[in-house]
């Protein structure tokens, strides 16, 4: 019972860097109960599904903490690559509300839960994409039975699920001279992305948080590090949930 209780304790402490006191043990005693749609005194809501990764989401980024860094700037350019159900762009426009997000996420089912766990959030675009180093075509699997692991695969114009979309593409369409924050969570398709076709965004990266999947596709680390270690970045942190931390050393200087 003490062990519960003092666990409780620490889950409030922790959403009290993102949440008010009244709304921390409000969102504590939801999770608890798994409850779906939590209601904050703002009236704004936070929607997590049962029986799926929702809520372990939920911890990682809001308990953990997992993208709460220090920065000597406040980012105004972000992007979410593997957006899952928008938690992380949550998180990113309440800690930095001035700043403009593009999300990218596969499945549409995720798709639904960001559109209302980002509603009332100006600034932000909703791309049903898959992030990739050139256009090309998809179909989606999800090995894991999970809502926060699909994959995808290149197939053709014929029988497709989604289209791809580059960085630069997003670069381009928001006019934008650099990305303060590039998050990447794409279940090994990050590989693909650091191995070519990566020379006229990557400088233009701030911070990159990225979790490789190596364990899904071989040589995904030494791949985005090969890339990272011809523009001088530099390994900050590796976070409680495995995401790991660049800075770009001109970002530093």
């Amino acid at each position: 019972m003490k062990t519960k209780i003092l666990r409780k304790i620490s889950g409030i402490s922790n959403l009290k860097r993102n949440f008010s006191f009244f709304d921390s043990i409000k969102i504590s005693n939801a999770l608890k109960k798994e409850k779906e749609n939590i209601t904050l005194s703002d009236n704004s809501q936070i929607h997590l599904r049962k029986n799926t990764k929702d809520h372990e989401t939920f911890d990682e980024v809001f308990i953990d903490n997992i993208y709460n860094l220090p920065l000597p700037i406040a980012p105004k350019t972000i992007i979410d690559a593997g957006a899952n159900i928008g938690l992380a762009s949550l998180f990113f426009k309440m800690k930095y509300p001035d700043s403009a997000i593009a999300l990218i996420e596969i499945d549409s089912g995720n798709l639904e839960m960001i559109r209302k766990n980002l509603k009332g959030y100006t600034n932000i675009t909703i791309l049903n994409k898959g992030l990739y180093n050139k256009h090309s075509y998809f179909k989606i699997f999800d090995p894991f039975n999970a809502t926060n692991s699909f994959v995808i695969k290149e197939s053709t114009q014929d029988d497709y699920d989604i289209e791809s979309i580059t960085i630069d593409q997003i670069i381009d369409d928001h006019s934008w001279d650099t990305i303060d924050i590039l998050k990447i969570d794409i279940e090994g398709a990050e590989k693909n992305l650091f191995e070519s076709n990566y020379q006229h965004w990557l400088p233009k990266v701030n911070v990159l948080m990225i979790e490789t999947h190596d364990r899904m596709v071989p040589k995904c680390s030494i791949t985005v590090m090969k890339a990272l270690d011809e523009y001088d970045f530099g390994l900050y942190t590796t976070t409680n949930g495995g995401t790991l931390v660049y800075y770009n050393s001109k970002f530093l200087q």
